[in-house]
């Protein structure tokens, strides 16, 4: 299987996945019905109650929405959407039902469920992502309690009959083991969870109803491995989608393994990259993580190698050392690898002097070695000798299901604090908007077979504290030194994509040289959907961009003549 690190694959050996959806049978019905999940969000200020008094046996119209539901049923428009994999349906949107039993609105009470209107789902097919069929001739399993908030009576004008504002595609995990969402521990990803599972996505979708109110629909793609990604039609899913503007969001890790690793929403890249494509190129445009053609440039890490030398841009030395040099002789791929950090050493060097920058060192005692398309702080291992190079050349390289083609070979940069700089809907034309919404500020505690596992977590005055001496000026410096490497990337991101990416982490690593002065190196480019390590209004800002990205582009399907109504 692929390598994880030890924490990470204790916290899944002792996580169980709730109730529901993952079971190998049906779970029941309907069921009861949540607030949503997650994040605990208000009820949407977006969506009023308009229904004063509903009769018994009365049609309505009903937003359905897939987090409140315990057991996972969504609509589908035949059986074999639902049962065979990968499964699509409409997971979020407006349907029909009718009343089960008289309500009054005087005595509805939010925080009482039994207060709630009883309705009885009229739409005929519905499936959980494990590809179970909900009994519709069951009255039990369709019956269910549901918030006024999300009814609208038929024959009034509502949104119901309004055209649809924004539509959302999902491309999410439906295998039988859940996503494990790590909530717990400074590396964790907390009550928000890791992008590709539950929690992640019902915290979006929280996010988007309590924006927008019951005016969009999500279609959701639920799938099980690699291969399946082949078999999602991008010209036919773009019929699905009625909206006047779209927006796809891939819930999933892609890296350079085969399947058979046994761990949830990792896919191999080649596969998650050709859908995106595929997608993009039928108008339906990638709004999680990034284009295809940016995403690369992130997950690839390959900008390490590429612009190492640039003397403005503060990054490790880096080589890449191919899979082949490897596989025929580890211990010869090591040597050359560090002789050639040496020879980029004295590149820089002579760089630095031609165009009067500070001077640095000429040779690379020890580093680390590393992949890309690798997450969650897996694959990256440090050494000294050529022999601890050499191991972990043949340790990340040979990994059983391997594509690697490559490993990352890059100096050791001696650091206090690593900066993470969240930037936010960064404009080019605003340098305002290029400073960061959040500082996050870490340090590694631990190192183990030369991997590193978890982290401390500060604030800034216990950084000040634990890491530079209560030097206040000498982090100012670092702080400003680091939103000058930022603006930098910025620009230089630019070239890479027509329009800046949503959401960027940037990581920036500090060292307190003497009394006011630091030194800062560009650690790491981080994606759309990085860790919020305990931002607590970092996934409300977020998502709130995310949502404010869907907006760009006007669907080429939509009627002209409907106006944009968001923001």
């Amino acid at each position: 299987p692929v390598r994880v690190n030890k924490f990470y694959l204790l916290l899944a050996m002792a996580w169980r996945p709730p109730a529901g959806p993952y079971g190998g049978q049906a779970k029941g019905g309907k069921g009861k019905w949540g607030k949503g999940k997650s994040n605990g969000l208000e009820q949407s200020e977006a969506c009023p109650i308009t229904v004063s008094m509903l009769s018994a046996g009365e049609p309505v119209d009903v937003f359905h929405r897939y987090c409140q539901d315990p057991n996972g049923y969504f609509m589908t428009q035949n059986g074999s959407s639902g049962m065979m994999h990968p499964s699509i349906g409409r997971t979020d949107g407006w349907t029909t039902a009718r009343i089960s039993q008289s309500w009054d609105g005087q005595y509805y009470n939010p925080q009482d469920y039994n207060t709630w209107v009883e309705i009885q789902w009229t739409h005929p097919t519905w499936y959980n992502r494990r590809g179970h069929k909900l009994d519709v001739n069951n009255p039990a399993m369709i019956t269910q309690r549901v918030k006024p908030e999300q009814i609208r009576q038929r024959g009034k004008p509502s949104e119901a009959q309004q055209p649809t504002r924004l539509s959302l595609l999902h491309i999410r995990w439906g295998g039988q083991q859940a996503v494990n969402p790590v909530t717990e521990g400074a590396g964790g990803w907390g009550q928000i969870g890791s992008t590709p599972s539950d929690n992640y996505i019902n915290g979006w979708e929280d996010n988007v109803f309590k924006l927008m109110g019951p005016t969009y629909e999500i279609v959701s793609v639920f799938f099980q491995n690699s291969e399946e990604l082949s078999k999602i039609s991008a010209p036919l899913i773009r019929l699905l989608l009625k909206g006047q503007h779209v927006g796809a969001f891939y819930f999933m890790w892609p890296i350079t393994f085969q399947d058979g690793h046994d761990t949830p929403a990792y896919v191999n890249k080649s596969c998650q990259i050709d859908l995106m494509v595929q997608m993009e190129a039928a108008g339906i445009h990638t709004r999680f993580p990034h284009h295809s053609h940016l995403y690369k440039v992130f997950a690839s890490k390959e900008w390490t190698a590429q612009l190492c030398l640039h003397p403005l841009l503060n990054i490790p030395l880096t080589t890449m050392v191919s899979r082949q040099a490897i596989v025929t002789d580890p211990d010869k791929a090591a040597a050359q690898a560090m002789k050639a950090l040496n020879n980029l050493a004295e590149a820089r060097s002579q760089w630095n002097s031609e165009l009067y920058a500070p001077a640095k060192a000429r040779t690379v005692p020890k580093g680390v070695a590393k992949l890309g398309w690798s997450w969650e702080a897996m694959d990256v291992t440090a050494w000294k000798t050529k022999q601890e190079l050499s191991h972990a050349l043949s340790s990340l390289g040979e990994q059983p299901g391997s594509n690697v083609d490559q490993v990352f070979v890059q100096e050791w940069v001696d650091f206090d604090v690593e900066m993470r700089h969240f930037i936010v809907e960064a404009d080019f034309a605003d340098p305002e908007s290029w400073k960061p919404k959040q500082i996050v500020y870490t340090v590694f505690k631990s190192k183990e077979d030369n991997a590193f596992r978890n982290f401390d977590r500060y604030d800034r005055k216990g950084t000040l504290q634990k890491c530079f001496q209560n030097d206040d000026a000498a982090l100012a410096d670092a702080e400003q030194q680091a939103q000058v490497l930022i603006s930098r990337w910025i620009q230089w991101l630019q070239a890479q994509s027509h329009e800046l990416p949503v959401v960027t982490r940037f990581d920036i690593m500090a060292k307190r040289l003497g009394p006011g002065r630091a030194a800062v190196t560009t650690g790491e480019l981080t994606e759309l959907g990085g860790c919020f390590l305990g931002w607590p209004k970092g996934p409300e800002v977020v998502f709130a961009a995310m949502l404010r990205s869907c907006f760009k582009d006007r669907s080429a399907l939509a009627d002209d003549k409907i106006e944009n109504g968001y923001y």
